[in-house]
């Protein structure tokens, strides 16, 4: 009982915090020592031989100035000491402080901390060693000092520039930042990787080192996405046309955000929102959060960009432009392009399902299809549930999720231009997944009146049908990229009959042609 006890307290979290702890204190220990070891070494050994006389020892040996040797000794010693110490401020607060603050601390402060030890104990080995008055080694180096200033006056500058970018901790090491010229004109952006004593480097998006004299960067507006935290809100401003609905712009800017942060958990907190009326149309802006460490901002940026446009391709929305409106005639209602035969048609033309399907079959389909709107959070189809139709999205993002246990996980999403629920409209299969519209969502909803009358007057349609969808189905399978291309053809072949068949179950009796038929026992 007692070594049970024993054991799990071992294993407790508490234990391993301790055993965490011991590691850390342990490997700063081991750090310091290694540190440490050849100087002290150096500075023992000085000392002794100091102690001991080795210097008189030595030069009635060698006939060397016993003086000139005790100096070396000294010299070796103070300057051994001078190298401990600069190590033990390292190790002992600057260090520390850095770990206190959640930051690398900047190698400019350790470096003028060990350049005023070393000033320090070169004065005092001066006065010590070789009886230098410091009231004119003072003033002597004042005047040298004054004479080398003016000559690297501009490196100086930059001196006391990093030092002030520094105690100002307006930016650190690891901050990501963009700097700005007064006159806005330089923007760059990237991660501070150091602070030395002329310059600043900046690693920027597209892995080069931008090396800024610390001047320049205490001159310019620095814009740091770190601070207060690591995570920045950023924003794109996408401008419509004035015809497009309000209601609609929004639906689907929301929907190409929320679509690119499923893609990527560094963009979230997303939304879309109205920001102004211009001579050309109206601005929107898309709005996220963004951590730059994780995506750098231009890469956030392509990727939301990619999803604007291929939503804006296939919802008919085309961004606002400097124009001439001359109307002849009353002006169309754009805001209703998704109920226009020939925007029905452009969106049929582009499913996978129906590529095999001729343009007079869609053109019949896109004029039976019915729409329908969906709010956000709201199901369009259950998982178990029958089912007699598909959908085709229009606008909008809706999420799909499978059962697991008393849960449901999200696997996919369905952008514009997708569909689901063919299995149901062509077999009359149970819904496999439920799919619930993250965003409030414009579909086309096709039963399985719809594709009765579509197989009454193209009976052939349905081979080509059955072959897309079989084509879906083992497009998901993940060991098919290494089958040879004649077994890919032969499962599709198989598959495709098998819904063919199913399809003649479930639609062949309602069909007042035989063709259907013949096509699956052929």
């Amino acid at each position: 009982m007692t070594r049970s006890c024993l054991k799990n307290a071992c294993q407790s979290p508490e234990s391993h915090r301790c055993n965490n702890t011991r590691s850390s204190v342990g490997g700063t220990m081991r750090g310091a020592i290694r540190l440490l070891g050849i100087p002290l070494g150096i500075l023992l050994a000085g000392l002794c031989a100091i102690h001991v006389g080795a210097a008189e020892a030595v030069g009635a040996r060698t006939g060397l100035s016993a003086r000139a040797i005790f100096i070396v000794l000294a010299i070796i010693a103070w300057m051994a000491g001078a190298i401990i110490l600069c190590r033990l401020t390292e190790i002992l607060f600057w260090n520390p402080l850095g770990r206190s603050n959640g930051r690398k601390t900047p190698r400019l402060l350790i470096q003028i901390t060990n350049v005023l030890i070393y000033a320090t104990v070169a004065l005092t080995m001066a006065a010590t060693l070789f009886q230098v008055p410091l009231t004119g080694a003072i003033a002597t180096s004042s005047v040298i000092g004054l004479v080398v200033g003016f000559a690297v006056k501009s490196l100086i500058s930059d001196t006391f520039s990093g030092i002030a970018l520094n105690l100002d901790s307006g930016f650190g090491i690891n901050d990501f930042v963009q700097i700005l010229s007064r006159g806005g004109t330089t923007r760059i952006m990237g991660r501070v990787t150091e602070i030395n004593w002329r310059s600043t480097y900046i690693l920027t998006p597209e892995n080069s080192m931008m090396v800024i004299p610390n001047t320049v960067m205490s001159e310019s507006i620095v814009l740091n996405y770190s601070k207060p935290d690591r995570m920045g809100e950023f924003e794109m401003v996408v401008s419509l046309d004035f015809e497009v609905s309000t209601d609609r712009a929004l639906r689907v800017l929301t929907a190409v955000i929320q679509a690119a942060a499923r893609e990527n958990d560094a963009i979230y907190d997303v939304k879309a929102r109205l920001s102004e009326a211009t001579g050309n149309g109206i601005n929107y802006k898309i709005k996220y959060m963004l951590d730059p460490a994780k995506l750098p901002p231009g890469k956030a940026k392509h990727l939301i960009l990619g999803h604007l446009l291929r939503q804006l391709s296939t919802t008919g929305l085309q961004l606002a432009h400097p124009k001439l409106d001359n109307w002849s005639i009353e002006p169309q209602d754009f805001g209703r392009f998704a109920e226009a035969p020939g925007s029905r048609f452009r969106l049929l033309n582009q499913v996978q399902l129906f590529v095999g399907i001729d343009a007079a079959t869609l053109h019949e389909l896109a004029d039976r299809m019915t729409l329908r709107k969906f709010s956000a959070g709201q199901r369009l189809i259950t998982a178990g549930e029958p089912g007699q139709s598909m959908f085709v999205m229009s606008e909008g993002l809706v999420s799909v999720r499978i059962p697991q246990g008393d849960n449901e996980l999200d696997v996919a999403a369905f952008v514009p231009g997708d569909f689901f629920g063919e299995m149901s409209l062509l077999t009359g299969e149970p819904r496999s997944a439920t799919v619930v519209s993250v965003t409030d969502t414009v579909a086309f909803e096709i039963d399985k009146s719809d594709i009765e009358q579509v197989l009454e007057s193209s009976p052939s349609a349905a081979e080509a049908l059955s072959m897309a969808a079989a084509e879906r189905r083992l497009a998901s399978d993940a060991a098919r990229s290494s089958k040879p291309p004649e077994q890919i053809a032969e499962e599709r072949s198989t598959m495709a009959s098998k819904i063919l068949a199913g399809m003649t179950r479930f639609l062949g009796r309602k069909l007042p042609k035989p063709e259907l038929a013949q096509i699956a026992t052929a």
